[in-house]
């Protein structure tokens, strides 16, 4: 590595963040004990003050970097911070999240201990008035390789490993650059992240875990809406049948086509309950059963409510499955009713 050349790129993909978001996470990157960085502060053409924000803080740090650039989604920002990247590793960091002072240093004394392609820690999700720790499946310290990054992959699509994210990863930028590993900029809704892992771990040669928890996933309730979007819900299918074509042309690995329909039995029970009768939905009862049924009616859907083997899928989402699939769409209607109430009274 040269000298001056930074070890670790981490990359921000900023867009219509509120401000107090935008400099908690700036300035947790500001104050990393370990110096030896560079942050890449992506403005993918905020209409806001974001960018003027990024630009303060660029032009009082020699690490910091603010690249402008035309409004082209989350993936197309943190593609453009790869390549813009001069760090041998990359980390994304979203921008209204943050990490803690010491997750560099930490980091950095792991990936250079080990030499790993990739390198994972642990996520907690920050509320206004508690912080809840995910929960992973992966064992602390140890190194996964050969058949075991093939086990990994299948985990990208379990719900509950959460290892599909492309955040809580340091990552050899040479991976990526060497293999064309970028996000889809097509897709959204959350599958770029877990078709960009599926590409990852096929091929990486090795990778560690690290049971810290330094990233701090912030519930905005600016951004987590809880308005209905009917084109959303059609996007999803969409995304899991690119998924699908990746898994099916690139990886020989029958159990990843399982995990796949698991995975996808989440997103099924997401646009029923949260979107189809979502009770901010406009439309009346009879209007929102009909469209789930259309939706019911897709192939990919079919397939995976016939096919899936539920192994790991929570009891509460097995029930709505076997209601979905006997189509008792008034009793998930009132379900979300309360769900409505119980919300506004708690």
């Amino acid at each position: 590595m040269d000298r001056g050349e930074p070890l670790i790129s981490i990359v921000v993909p900023i867009y219509k963040v509120p401000e107090r978001y935008l400099r908690k996470c700036i300035e947790s990157l500001v104050n990393q004990t370990y110096t030896n960085i560079e942050v890449l502060l992506i403005d993918d053409g905020s209409p806001d003050n974001c960018g003027e924000i990024c630009e303060e803080y660029a032009n009082k740090s020699k690490f910091i970097k603010t690249i402008h650039k035309i409004n082209g989604g989350l993936s197309s920002a943190r593609n453009k911070g790869v390549l813009e990247a001069k760090g041998k590793y990359i980390m994304f960091v979203d921008g209204d999240d943050w990490i803690n002072s010491e997750t560099c240093e930490v980091l950095s004394k792991s990936v250079l201990e080990n030499n790993v392609d990739l390198l994972m820690f642990c996520m907690s999700k920050d509320y206004a008035d508690k912080s809840v720790q995910y929960d992973y499946v992966l064992e602390d310290g140890h190194e996964y390789v050969g058949d075991e990054i093939k086990w990994l992959q299948t985990q990208v699509l379990n719900y509950n490993s959460n290892i599909a994210t492309a955040t809580t990863k340091l990552i050899k930028r040479s991976v990526l650059i060497d293999n064309s590993i970028f996000h889809n900029e097509l897709l959204k809704q959350g599958a770029e992240g877990i078709v960009f892992n599926i590409d990852l771990f096929g091929n990486i040669r090795n990778a560690i875990f690290v049971k810290k928890y330094l990233y701090h996933y912030i519930y905005n309730d600016e951004s987590i809406s809880s308005s209905y979007n009917e084109k959303n819900i059609y996007l999803v299918i969409d995304c899991f049948e690119e998924i699908k074509k990746k898994i099916e042309s690139q990886f020989n690995n029958n159990d990843l086509i399982g995990a796949y329909r698991n995975r996808l039995i989440y997103a099924i029970v997401a646009a029923v309950i949260s979107g189809f009768f979502n009770p901010a939905n406009p439309d009346r009862y009879k209007e929102k059963k009909e469209k789930c049924k259309k939706y019911l009616e897709n192939e990919t859907i079919i397939d995976a409510l016939n096919n899936a083997d539920m192994k790991g899928v929570s009891k509460s989402r097995q029930i709505i499955v076997f209601m979905i699939k006997r189509k008792l769409f008034f009793i998930i209607h009132a379900l979300g009713m309360l769900r409505k109430w119980q919300k506004s009274h708690s």
